[in-house]
């Protein structure tokens, strides 16, 4: 009786409501008729893409998805629904759209001419095998929009390193941003800089840091930012935390998901620098809640599995600034020390998270009243 009221009596926004917060909606598809056909019309599919992933995001997992999914219509209507065609973005898509002449890569490397880099050619950019209707669709509109500064080839990344002076020694680069704060704000809000999605947990390194991170190729092809620039994004962050609501105005709502561990880290890194100078002092717990407060009021989290990663980075400093680290995260988190060690030791049998550390564990474990 139920199943025959969906398929029959439901209304079809009810249907949609449904439909766009599920996200792996096969067997939604394979259980209800309706749906099933509602999920082919383009409207339908970019509520459920803008939805799934976010305005500043949707585009982009649009084009990952392929070619099943979309189209110049889908591409029309996630636009049209709110979808964010930043610059950026189409300067990244202008790189990595088209596929390679394997006969011409093998050839050359056959000869010897440029093997190495004609070697990673052969991997197959994201974008390869989008429609060149739906990228000439995407051109057009970015053309529309942003005219004669569309700069396909220029880099908006390598701009924002510029402007936030990420090429210069640290202590300059508050200078060099304040300097550029007018172009950084215009970059973000007239040209919707943003960032392309970071990957996922589960497809990153296992124990990265900032300050262990693998070489990576540029432009990447699987399309997802660098975690390097990444980096420069949480560092500039770090400086001016106002640059979030910057993002937050054009509905990158994202961007503290987006950075999260990068920034929470990248403050302590601050307060605990690897390279100790005569002049510096161990911060004490209220100074670490404070600068911690302020990001977490920016719309960052201090997660357990920030945490970890925070421990994981300070591994062979864990003796002298573990358990102040430890204690002042168990104030911010409004919780006792031991309720914050058991809950880090659940986090990190989340599989995606791979946290092998023996030695922070046995830190943590030495912290609980009932260790051995």
């Amino acid at each position: 009786m139920c199943k025959q009221y969906i398929q029959n009596e439901l209304p079809t926004e009810i249907l949609i409501f449904i439909f766009k917060r599920v996200r792996f909606p096969k067997n939604l598809l394979l259980s209800c008729r309706r749906i099933a056909k509602l999920s082919k019309d383009p409207q339908v599919k970019a509520a459920w893409i803008i939805y799934q992933f976010g305005a500043a995001h949707c585009l982009f997992y649009a084009i990952k998805i392929g070619t099943s999914f979309l189209d110049v219509a889908v591409a029309q209507a996630i636009i049209a629904q709110g979808g964010i065609l930043s610059r950026y973005f189409v300067q990244r898509l202008h790189m990595n759209f088209g596929a390679y002449d394997n006969k011409l890569i093998e050839l050359k490397i056959a000869h010897g001419v440029g093997s190495s880099q004609l070697e990673k050619s052969q991997n197959i950019p994201c974008a390869s095998n989008l429609p060149i209707s739906v990228y000439i669709f995407l051109l057009k509109a970015a053309s529309d929009k942003y005219k004669s500064d569309l700069c396909l080839k220029g880099n908006d990344m390598e701009l924002f390193h510029f402007y936030t002076g990420r090429p210069q020694p640290s202590h300059y680069a508050p200078l060099v941003l304040a300097k550029n704060i007018d172009q950084i704000k215009d970059l973000i809000l007239r040209f919707k800089f943003i960032p392309l999605p970071p990957r996922s947990l589960d497809n990153l390194p296992e124990n990265i840091s900032q300050e262990n991170i693998p070489p990576e190729e540029y432009p990447p092809n699987d399309g997802h930012e660098n975690i390097r620039h990444l980096i420069a994004i949480a560092s500039s962050i770090l400086i001016c935390k106002d640059i979030v609501n910057l993002w937050k105005e054009i509905g990158y709502h994202e961007i503290c998901y987006d950075v999260n561990d990068l920034v929470m880290q990248g403050a302590l890194v601050i307060m605990f620098p690897p390279q100790l100078s005569s002049k510096w002092s161990m911060p004490d717990s209220k100074t670490i809640n404070a600068r911690l407060t302020e990001l977490i009021e920016v719309g960052f989290q201090l997660t357990y599995c920030a945490i970890l990663n925070i421990l994981l980075f300070f591994e062979k400093r864990l003796e002298q600034i573990g358990k102040i680290l430890l204690e002042s995260f168990a104030e911010i988190k409004h919780e006792s020390l031991e309720s914050l060690i058991r809950n880090c030791l659940l986090e990190k049998n989340n599989t995606k998270l791979k946290f092998k550390s023996q030695p922070v564990l046995n830190f943590i474990y030495e912290l609980l009243p009932d260790s051995p």
